[in-house]
């Protein structure tokens, strides 16, 4: 792939290397997947393997549930509108958490269906599975558990299944398939819970601009065109919405997930994509009205505004505006460029057994995945050892000499954390990397006791 592993892409490839029931800052379904296409060999298709076969099943499972609900000509269209999401388009390339979770909530929504609304006691028991194997992915699956109870306790025609004990299995299967995420944290300080909260739901002061940019994030990764129509048809028809069994059921879990965090971004910053379980759903409710109302250039509009998408990303050196040339306002599109032709000069200054450090988990994570040859390590005093912290047993402390690199250019003379490890460090190389869409250095340093 010409497009080199983002660092976070490279972290998870590390989980990989230490498969284990959990990790600092997520559960570990992203590192069971990587290590099983890990067999296919070591290269950035091979990671992205995962990215490419759980949305291909996210797609897929829109598609089942929309025919399942109404009929063929709505599922293509949700099926469509789906593929034209810049946040599809982004976990149909990337592997993160965000691949699985997506395919295991459209499953969850699917299987979950056709438990209640088919009654098919099997169903709603293999939806305790799945919904815990989205635990296993991504936190925020525990939000898919009250849109559903919120839908049944709505619902006339539904709610007598709060009154049976299969809801209740399912949520004590869900919860068991927990127990090894559950269990890690517990012999880990609950870390990784503790992280997930403070990164979430830790300030309490009123944040306007927080809140603006969550909407503006939520108008890219779910596309304007579709967006704005979703919030329409809901204003639109929002109690007969409410009314309709099979529309509520969408609706509960596209509502739960976009306000929760719409509430969260009031007072602090929220990622656009940590809202991204509510379009699944919403994407079928804008199919719903499209087809029945029918209206034709939302598709079109969506079309277009997703081409334009990702001619921008798949050519980001061809369309870059000249005034951005050689300069690095573009950092996101930098980050997949450049890595794997800057690693390479660290080669010049280790032997096969030697040490290597890095200033942070992106940086060793790219090193170790391109150079492939060695075990990276980041000190526990640094600022982001994050999961790192946890593989630094077989260091002999302290460390008589090392090599430690780091991207950025910080003043190491001042740099408490390395210093508190070594009583030397001596610049060898600045290593440089440019193109259009930036410039990217790498500092190489000898460390000494």
């Amino acid at each position: 792939s010409k497009y080199q592993l983002h660092y976070d892409e490279a972290y998870y490839w590390v989980f990989s290397q230490h498969l284990s029931l959990s990790y600092y800052d997520h559960p570990p379904m992203i590192a069971y997947l990587i290590k099983l296409f890990s067999i296919f060999g070591h290269n950035e298709f091979t990671v992205r393997m995962v990215a490419l076969s759980t949305t291909i099943i996210t797609a897929l499972s829109i598609y089942w549930l929309t025919k399942t609900m109404f009929d063929k000509k709505i599922a293509n269209m949700a099926f469509f509108l789906a593929l034209c999401s810049p946040i599809v388009e982004a976990i149909f390339f990337l592997a993160t958490p965000d691949s699985p979770f997506l395919m295991f909530w459209a499953l969850s929504l699917y299987v979950t269906y056709k438990g209640i609304f088919e009654n098919k006691k099997r169903c709603i028991y293999f939806s305790g599975l799945v919904i815990g194997c989205g635990m296993l992915s991504k936190y925020i699956m525990i939000l898919f558990v009250p849109s559903l109870l919120l839908f049944l306790l709505f619902s006339k025609n539904y709610r007598y299944h709060l009154k049976q004990i299969h809801i209740y299995i399912m949520l004590l299967i869900a919860f068991m398939a927990t127990l090894p995420v559950v269990y890690w944290n517990y012999t880990h300080d609950w870390v990784s819970f503790l992280f997930q909260i403070h990164h979430g739901i830790s300030e309490t002061s009123f944040n306007l601009g927080a809140f603006t940019d969550y909407l503006g994030g939520q108008l890219l990764i779910c596309g304007i065109p579709v967006f704005l129509s979703l919030l329409y048809f809901i204003i639109r028809y929002g109690k007969f919405i409410i009314t309709q069994d099979k529309l509520a059921f969408l609706f509960w879990p596209c509502l739960f997930s976009f306000g929760f965090f719409g509430y969260r971004a009031l007072f602090q910053h929220m990622e656009a994509n940590w809202a991204a379980g509510s379009y699944i759903s919403g994407f079928i409710l804008v199919a719903y009205f499209v087809i029945n109302n029918k209206i034709k250039w939302i598709s079109s509009v969506s079309f277009g505004f997703i081409m334009i998408i990702i001619t921008l990303a798949k050519l980001p050196l061809l369309f870059t505006p000249q005034a951005l040339h050689n300069r690095n306002e573009i950092k996101m599109v930098n980050s997949f460029y450049g890595s794997k032709e800057l690693i390479k000069n660290i080669t010049k200054f280790t032997d096969k057994d030697d040490i290597i450090l890095a200033c942070d988990y992106g940086n060793a994570s790219k090193i170790w995945f391109y150079l492939n040859s060695h075990q990276i390590y980041v000190l526990e005093k640094f600022k982001y050892a994050h999961m790192y912290q946890y593989w630094n047993q077989n260091l002999p402390m302290p460390i008589k000499s090392a090599v430690y690199v780091c991207d950025n250019n910080v003043d190491v003379n001042s740099n408490e954390a390395i210093h508190s490890y070594f009583k030397t460090v001596t610049l060898k190389q600045i290593a440089t990397y440019d193109n259009i869409v930036g410039s990217k250095g790498l500092y190489i340093y000898k460390v000494t006791n």
